[in-house]
């Protein structure tokens, strides 16, 4: 976006925040309770609009706009007698008295206006003693409850003490501000958020930035690699028409002026074409979600948006292909991408960095729905899901009351769940995963992502604690057929009496016939009590087919993302024996809503389960035949390892007849037409009907062992090619 579109848009909403300027702080008045959990906060009115006329004032100098912010910056003094004394007395940080802007949302904007007209001779002495004295009040309660680490509340902390110490100066009051301000800022600037939101990482990346302001460290921080990636993470994970999915703590599209305006700020920085189209992406679907209406709360970011943006960076297509968002240790998330389909798949877990500070927070705070810091129980999770604009899969939305966030439970995921017991089948699926809804702790860590020309795969890992157990999850992207096959591998590692569910979520369904589902999503609401919701565009349906337990599905209503939801499972529920494994096979197809499933389900069959679950091999009927082949116990073929005596494996202990093709690939695929497309992962060869359609060269190496060479094989880690046969 252009300034000017910005500019625009501060005026609009600077004109309607002043036209109910006087109706917002009487309604305030009428909802005002002294015993709100967050405790005293000015209504929120005032710093949008001391922000937004700061603007106009920036370019105007007119004495009566400096006239009018002033008149906002000194009302907080007047209304915080609303404020009874006997709570006040209550609340040790308000010993000085209330806080009279709230410090982390609200002060950043009032400070901005006020040091905006110092110089235009409206303040008095007395005035900036007020205004002043409104910043000391407001900054003493994060002194009190300084909360620490690489997270939002931490830096939003940090960044209102480094700019509130510019604004007042050193004095008494704020001795010590500027050294626990880079105290908290510590463990963020540069380093990694250890949040997993997209509501809360533009908020802690905005914090960082105005930090780096205050600190007057600018240069220091745009030049860390770990603030780059940030930007271009964002930039990665938006969807082709604007929208950011959802994941962790978040509502529909939410917050999404920050990230317009940090990806200004990236753009600026960096130079970076491709982040200013997904600045003008971001705001362009924000319009569509606040119903092309002006908000002077938006107003506030695009205050932000317009003194960052540069018109002479030009705008880049978002270009991207499948791929990883943007690596397997931080990021931990794979998007698919292919003319319009976008695919998020979430496997984040906690992470093995900033343990003390997610320990802090765990005993501080209640927490225990949540992996540090606002992230869900998601891990190996389908997180959106878009074909066209038209939103097939999303997210459950953040919570409808304090203090946990319902929907962060892993049951409103798209993905596996566990129980421990078994399922009372006169029960609702719904009751028995149903639990105090806390986090369930797991590690997780990447297989394998492949993009091959007509198909991706993706192979994610989760070492799921609580049991005892290890469940892969595969995704393969069958591109020309827009079909998403999910392999789903369990392996208990003790004996476990446990209920396993497959979900997934989506606002409305049919039965179709057993185990076949046609799935629709209409409406999403975009917060709680939101009575006018989002409307879908409704071109597309999703076909859902759970494969291999059809006799043991459910479809039930429950409720998700703040309104009613339809929530389908495949419940496998049973005794399980150290070593045992179980399978569960998947598939979604998007199809035109007026197309007749019934025509399209049943493409998929398993052709072969091989031993006891150790491989599986799956044949796609559809625009062409496709036979996919999946190595599930990934120890098969691995001979017992001798020192000195590497490789340990070879093509004889490694290959498995999966029917049409043999392999020893951790996956392959072959597309059955005149020529033969192949592809593989980790493999040494590839069969099809007993015809060698590729095999890697065999090699010389020393067997240090017995002193002496020998002829092996040698594993590619991928290869794709096409074969007459």
């Amino acid at each position: 976006m252009k300034k000017e579109y910005y500019l625009n848009y501060v005026k609009q909403s600077s004109l309607i925040g002043s036209e109910t300027y006087d109706e917002a702080i009487v309604k305030w008045k009428e909802q005002f309770d002294a015993d709100f959990m967050f405790g005293y906060t000015s209504p929120g009115n005032i710093s949008n609009q001391i922000h937004l006329e700061s603007i106009e004032y920036r370019i105007s100098k007119d004495r009566k706009k400096a006239e009018s912010i002033r008149y906002y910056l000194l009302q907080p003094m007047e209304l915080c007698s609303i404020f009874p004394e006997e709570v006040r007395k209550q609340r040790i940080e308000y010993k000085r008295g209330v806080p009279l802007m709230e410090p982390l949302f609200q002060l950043h904007a009032y400070i901005n206006g006020y040091t905006e007209i110092l110089e235009s001779g409206v303040l008095s002495n007395e005035d900036i003693s007020v205004i002043k004295e409104t910043i000391i009040r407001s900054i003493i309660p994060l002194v009190s409850c300084p909360e620490w680490g690489a997270h939002n509340r931490s830096m939003l902390r940090a960044s209102a003490l480094a700019q509130a110490y510019e604004a007042v100066g050193e004095c008494e009051d704020t001795k010590g501000w500027i050294e626990l301000a880079d105290y908290l800022a510590e463990e963020s600037m540069g380093r990694w958020s250890i949040e997993d939101a997209s509501h809360y990482i533009p908020l802690w990346l905005f914090a960082c930035v105005m930090y780096a302001k205050y600190r007057n460290i600018e240069d220091e921080y745009y030049s860390k690699p770990q603030t780059k990636y940030y930007f271009d993470y964002i930039t990665h994970l938006i969807c082709p028409d604007g929208r950011i999915p959802g994941f962790g703590d978040a509502w529909f599209h939410s917050n999404w002026q920050i990230w317009m305006a940090l990806l200004e700020m990236g753009a600026t920085k960096y130079k970076c074409g491709k982040m200013k189209k997904a600045a003008e992406l971001i705001g362009l679907y924000g319009d569509i979600k606040a119903n092309h209406t002006i908000s002077p709360g938006i107003g506030n970011y695009m205050a932000y948006a317009y003194k960052w943006a540069d018109d002479s960076v030009e705008p880049e297509a978002l270009d991207f292909g499948s791929e990883e968002v943007l690596d397997e240790l931080v990021g931990k998330k794979i998007a698919f991408r292919n003319e319009g389909t976008y695919f998020l798949y979430n496997y984040r877990d906690e992470g093995y960095y900033g343990y003390i500070p997610r320990r802090y927070l765990r005993t501080s705070i209640p927490v225990k729905a949540e992996k540090m810091h606002h992230g869900h129980g998601d891990e190996n999770s389908i997180v959106t899901l878009v074909k066209d604009g038209d939103i097939l899969l999303h997210e459950g939305g953040y919570r409808d009351r304090l203090p946990n966030g319902k929907y962060r439970a892993d049951m409103y995921h798209n993905k596996l769940s566990f129980r421990e017991g078994l399922k009372d089948k006169s029960s609702s699926t719904y009751d028995k995963l149903h639990d105090d809804g806390y986090y369930k702790h797991v590690d997780t860590e990447k297989l394998h992502f492949q993009s091959f020309s007509e198909i991706d795969y993706l192979r994610t890992r989760n070492y799921y604690r609580p049991f005892n157990l290890v469940w892969d999850r595969s995704v393969t992207y069958l591109k020309k057929d827009e079909v998403f096959i999910i392999v789903d591998y369990v392996k208990h590692n003790q004996d476990n009496e446990l209920t396993i569910v497959n979900n997934i979520h989506v606002e409305k369904a049919d039965l179709i016939s057993e185990g076949v589902y046609e799935t629709f999503v209409d409406t999403i609401k975009r917060g709680q009590n939101d009575t006018s919701p989002y409307q879908n565009k409704k071109e597309y349906s999703l076909l859902v087919e759970f494969i291999r337990n059809k006799e043991n599905c459910t479809l039930e209503t429950i409720r998700r993302n703040h309104g009613e939801a339809a929530m389908l499972s495949e419940v496998v529920s049973k005794s399980y024996q150290k070593g045992e494994t179980e399978i569960f096979v998947t598939i979604l197809t998007i199809k035109k809503r007026s197309e007749e499933s019934e025509n399209i389900a049943g493409r998929l069959t398993v052709e072969k389960v091989v031993g006891d679950n150790e491989a599986v091999s799956l044949v796609y009927k559809g625009s062409d035949t496709i036979y996919l082949t999946s190595k599930l116990d990934l120890d098969h073929g691995i001979n017992e390892y001798e020192e000195d005596r590497a490789p340990a494996y070879d093509w004889e202990s490694g290959k498995i007849n999966y029917g049409t093709m043999t392999t020893d690939a951790d996956f392959s695929y072959l597309i059955d037409g005149e020529k033969k497309k192949y592809g593989f992962i980790n493999g040494c060869r590839v069969y099809y009907n007993d015809k060698e359609i590729f095999a890697t060269p065999r090699y010389t190496s020393r067997d240090f062992l017995l002193e002496f060479f020998k002829e092996i094989d040698h594993k590619w880690r991928a290869w794709s090619g096409e074969v007459t046969i």
